[in-house]
């Protein structure tokens, strides 16, 4: 800011003096004054064009454009007016009527110009058109002074300033101060300074023109004060061009620039991904966070790392390695292949690994690029998937082995059975069936959790009522457990749907019967808490430590250590109980000591009714 201020303090100065300088000189020959005064504003006048013409691409705003071309042509004008001067003795016949007629050609030309160009703002603009229509206008001009002879009388040698003259430059300032309506009218179209640096620029010419109605002499002092005044005028128009076409866009440019190069850097060092930019000798160069992240190294332990230490050293990620890069020397482009790799902490991650050349303008690799997305989850997901199909197609292949065995028995041994021997057949086929039928209704259950199309039939129902019949259900099967519940006589009734609530209850006791030993007692309890009532059912199992308490509701967990006699299953109930209960508004949850059984809860609303 410092910096900026000092340099429109050294540009005033230097103003100044050059002004100061072209006042001495009028005072030791006018005329040179007069040729100094008029090459610098036909100077300015050509820069304004050179610059709005050549920045015409950056310039939105078509007033510029309107203003570059108009000011070619009276700078034109004036460069013959200075030549017409009195004393120059280039058009000796006229007399200093010639110059003063050309200086008003110019005005007009000018002050019509700052007028209407407002007008053309937001407008299509056909810039081509600009310049034969104001070489057709100079043209004319022209003609109408040294051909036709037409244009008015405007200095008189002896008496002065015709009435012609005086009326014009009043005419000239009255058509200035419209074009300072004008530009307000259009205001909101021209940055705050620029609009400064035009209103004083018009101000400045209007003060020209005044002052240029009170000579009497071509040499006399109003005519240096109106010469000085129209250099003070053609600069800062001059620097509102410079402002708007070269300044402002460059400015612009590399604001942009920078914001796109920072927007780079924010998307490159914020993106999901692990983006690594590796040099020529396969050491890394460049990570983003993700990429620090992902391996579990600091930013600088990274880029001290071989890109290769990167991947897993076991056999299979050794080689896939090798032949990654092997692929990828010979030109080959890669594309998401799943590698396995390794963390700081020598942990394995899974990613998919895409690896593109950088090259210079020759061709010439430079560096390669790996983007690495982190599909461990997925990996395990689609492990865990394996591991269920498996499973499942194990589990249901049991009993479906003893259902078709049993029956198949019973029917072709049928005169060699026994009827207890058939009775004892027909009933492990059905304890079969009945474990093959819960595998099927909770693998239903879950699907239709996770397709999001799990419809509740909520009403008021007994809990007593559907406790029993889990239990019922469970004892079917004849586990020989004893089951003993604890229930107030004045149970209140349940919103919940009925068959959801015993599939909870079913899945619990079921899983109280596998984890617990033969003839051990299996405990059911309900009691009322605020809205809620709390459901929970205890084994005499060995118990769950606080590790695996936590993977308890999550899929396909089993806990095979824990479960006595070789007992099989699926790992779905609890999950299913979980995603149940949570339908219902309710939690779930488990209270376990290793060694002293378990106990497993849950609350469902009571009913409102």
């Amino acid at each position: 800011m410092k910096l900026r201020k000092a340099q429109v303090y050294i540009t005033i100065l230097a103003a100044v003096a050059a002004l100061v300088g072209l006042y001495f000189s009028s005072l030791y020959n006018y005329l040179l004054f007069h040729s100094l005064a008029e090459l610098f504003s036909i100077l300015v006048a050509f820069g304004i064009f050179v610059i709005a013409w050549n920045s015409r691409q950056f310039l939105d705003n078509n007033y510029f454009i309107f203003i570059g071309v108009a000011y070619l042509f009276v700078g034109g004008i004036d460069l013959i007016h200075t030549l017409a001067y009195q004393g120059m003795g280039v058009f000796k016949v006229y007399g200093s009527n010639l110059a003063t007629q050309l200086w008003l050609s110019a005005r007009y030309v000018e002050s019509i110009t700052l007028l209407i160009a407002p007008l053309f703002i937001g407008r299509k603009l056909k810039v081509g058109h600009l310049l034969p229509v104001y070489g057709l206008v100079t043209a004319l001009l022209l003609m109408s002074i040294f051909y036709w002879g037409i244009f008015p009388v405007s200095f008189i040698e002896g008496s002065g300033l015709t009435l012609f003259k005086r009326i014009s430059e009043y005419a000239i300032s009255a058509i200035l101060l419209g074009s300072i309506f004008t530009v307000f009218t259009r205001r909101r179209e021209f940055d705050s300074g620029v609009l400064r640096l035009l209103y004083l620029s018009i101000v400045v010419t209007i003060g020209s023109e005044l002052a240029f109605t009170l000579y009497e002499s071509p040499y006399g002092l109003p005519n240096i004060i109106g010469h000085l005044l129209k250099i003070v005028s053609f600069f800062l128009i001059y620097k509102a061009i410079i402002e708007t076409g070269l300044v402002q866009p460059y400015k612009l440019l590399f604001r942009n620039l920078k914001q796109s190069e920072e927007g780079y850097r924010n998307l490159y060092e914020e993106a999901p991904n692990a983006y690594i930019s590796v040099g020529t000798d396969g050491r890394i160069e460049r990570a983003n966070r993700s990429a620090s992240e992902l391996f579990g190294y600091s930013r600088d332990e990274l880029l001290r790392q071989s890109a290769v230490g990167l991947f897993a050293d076991t056999p299979p990620g050794r080689v896939k390695s090798e032949e990654i890069f092997q692929r990828f020397l010979t030109g080959e482009e890669i594309r998401d292949e799943e590698v396995e790799m390794r963390r700081a902490d020598g942990t394995s991650v899974w990613g998919s690994l895409s690896m593109r050349p950088i090259t210079d303008g020759r061709g010439k690799l430079v560096a390669r690029r790996l983007s690495v997305v982190d599909i461990t989850e997925r990996k395990k997901l689609d492990q865990l998937k394996d591991d269920f199909i498996s499973l499942v197609s194990h589990e249901l292949r049991s009993p479906m082995t003893v259902i078709t065995g049993a029956i198949n028995t019973a029917l072709t041994e049928e005169e060699r059975l026994t009827p207890e021997e058939r009775r004892q057949l027909l009933k492990d086929a059905s304890v079969e069936a009945d474990m093959l039928s819960n595998i099927l209704v909770n693998l239903l259950e879950l699907s239709r959790i996770q397709a999001n199309r799990l419809a509740l039939n909520a009403e008021s129902i007994s809990a007593r009522k559907v406790i029993r019949a889990a239990i019922d259900e469970i004892k079917r099967q004849g586990s020989g457990h004893q089951f003993v519940t604890r229930l107030p006589r004045d149970l209140p009734p349940v919103d919940a749907d009925e068959l959801r609530l015993e599939r909870i209850l079913y899945n619990l006791l079921e899983n109280a019967v596998k984890y617990s030993p033969p003839q051990s007692t299996i405990r059911v309890a309900a009691q009322p808490e605020d809205k809620q009532l709390v459901i929970s059912v205890s084994n005499e199992g060995p118990g769950i430590t606080p590790a695996d308490q936590a993977e308890l509701f999550a899929p396909f967990q089993r806990l095979e250590k824990s479960r006595p006699g070789g007992a099989r299953g699926v790992g779905l109930g609890l999950l299913v109980c979980r995603r149940l209960v949570e339908a219902h508004g309710g939690r779930i949850w488990v209270d376990s000591t290793p060694g002293q059984g378990a106990t497993f809860s849950f609350t469902i609303p009571l009913s409102r009714s």
